[in-house]
């Protein structure tokens, strides 16, 4: 009897250890998660710094940072989604496009991570689902202001502007004087969400009072042909003879180049073009705010919550993801990101030292402001036809045709009393 179990009690000691040692490999073995993302030109900050800091606290979990072109994105994504080739991480834009994904279940829910603490329940709200349950971890947000070149004002002795009237004279300075564009912007038609990003986004909410023409928009108290909206739009329409020669052929990318390359005084555009207006160009650049109105007035600051992380409902790298999560909710994240990035700011609880002089100027605007998202990116362009876009390609025609700001406003408020029950009263 001893002899037979001398064999058997081997046999047992064998196969205890053997599965140890798989239990072991299991748990110490490597995980690659996939991260969709629609900015390619990240690629080289992700890889060389981001993503290393974060392989380096976890070093059995890779990061493959799998980005798409921002114009290709959307649909690109809804595709792999559908065909289970989907990354683990996804990039999750803000507003009505994430709320499709959440309610097509094609994200994981975020309730109880614990790394959402950092965060208040405004900033959480942009990737929230229409109950308001989180399903994506806020990353960044931008903002929308004027960049300027400080030579050319220096050379032709002019004061940064406060108020419209002020922003007016410039601008008529820069064009007697003949050397310079005075506004390096755009209206060509591929274009055309230019003209309501960094144009009627940018100057509209000092009219509308930010959230509050942007709510009364949402609740149906307020229209879009309401005299403080029909204003901005007027607004935007005089910077007209201030653009560039030919400006329906003038892309966003042609409006950069002349502002980096020192050809056109002031710029209105994003916070995230901080790098391409500086990054080669040597020239000597600042920032103002929109202008008032009028002397006095509250200032009103286009700061959009832009970039979200969530986890793919279907990936097979859950814990691993959520992980990776709670890691860029820390402040050390957000410290890493907004510096790597500059003109892209976090919106966790913490203040976020930042190192870029320019970003920290943007970053500066938001003292004393009242902080609005983009007036139509949410609620308002869930239905057909479009606010987006209806209103971009009026802006368009507004911008290089005889078309009024009322006319646009009409054609804009149309669009919204045919599907949006708030505005049908």
């Amino acid at each position: 009897m001893k002899s037979r179990i001398a064999p058997l009690a081997l046999a047992l000691a064998t196969a205890m250890i053997a599965l140890a040692g798989c239990s072991g490999a299991g748990s110490g073995d490597q995980v690659t998660l996939q991260f969709e993302s629609w900015r390619p030109e990240d690629a080289a900050i992700w890889n060389s710094k981001i993503i290393p800091a974060f392989e380096k606290e976890h070093p059995d979990i890779k990061v493959q940072f799998s980005p798409t072109k921002a114009t290709e994105y959307d649909a690109a994504l809804k595709t792999r989604f559908q065909g289970g080739t989907a990354g683990d991480l996804i990039t999750c834009r803000s507003g009505a496009l994430n709320r499709e994904n959440i309610k097509a279940g094609y994200l994981e829910p975020l309730k109880g991570l614990a790394g959402l603490s950092n965060f208040d329940e405004l900033s959480q709200s942009f990737w929230a689902s229409s109950e308001g349950d989180p399903y994506c971890v806020p990353v960044a947000s931008v903002m929308a202001a004027f960049f300027y070149n400080k030579d050319i004002f220096k050379e032709l002795n002019l004061q940064v502007p406060t108020t419209q009237a002020e922003f007016m004279s410039v601008l008529q300075a820069i064009k007697s004087n003949g050397k310079y564009v005075p506004l390096a912007l755009g209206a060509t038609p591929g274009d055309a969400w230019v003209l309501a990003f960094m144009g009627l986004y940018n100057e509209g909410p000092n009219y509308w009072h930010g959230e509050d023409g942007r709510q009364g928009l949402i609740d149906g108290t307020k229209k879009f042909t309401d005299p403080e909206f029909v204003e901005a739009l007027d607004s935007l329409k005089s910077w007209t003879p201030y653009m560039p020669d030919g400006r329906a052929s003038v892309t966003y990318s042609d409006a950069t180049q002349l502002f980096a390359l020192g050809k056109a005084a002031i710029f209105p555009s994003g916070s995230w073009d901080i790098t391409a207006v500086t990054g080669t160009s040597g020239i000597d650049v600042g920032v103002f705010a929109p202008p008032l109105p009028q002397a006095g007035d509250q200032l009103y600051i286009q700061s959009h919550p832009d970039m979200g992380i969530g986890i793919n409902a279907a990936s097979k790298h859950k814990k691993q993801a959520q992980v990776f999560l709670d890691w860029v909710a820390t402040s050390e994240f957000q410290t890493l990101y907004a510096n790597a990035l500059p003109g892209f700011f976090g919106m966790g609880k913490d203040a976020v030292k930042l190192d870029n002089p320019l970003a920290q100027a943007w970053s500066d605007l938001k003292t004393g402001a009242q902080l609005t998202p983009r007036l139509g990116q949410d609620i308002l362009s869930g239905g057909n036809p479009d606010f987006e876009v209806t209103m971009e390609n009026s802006l368009q025609l507004m911008m290089t045709t005889d078309k009024t700001a009322a006319e646009v406003a009409d054609e804009t408020q149309k669009g919204l009393e045919a599907w949006y029950p708030p505005q049908m009263k």
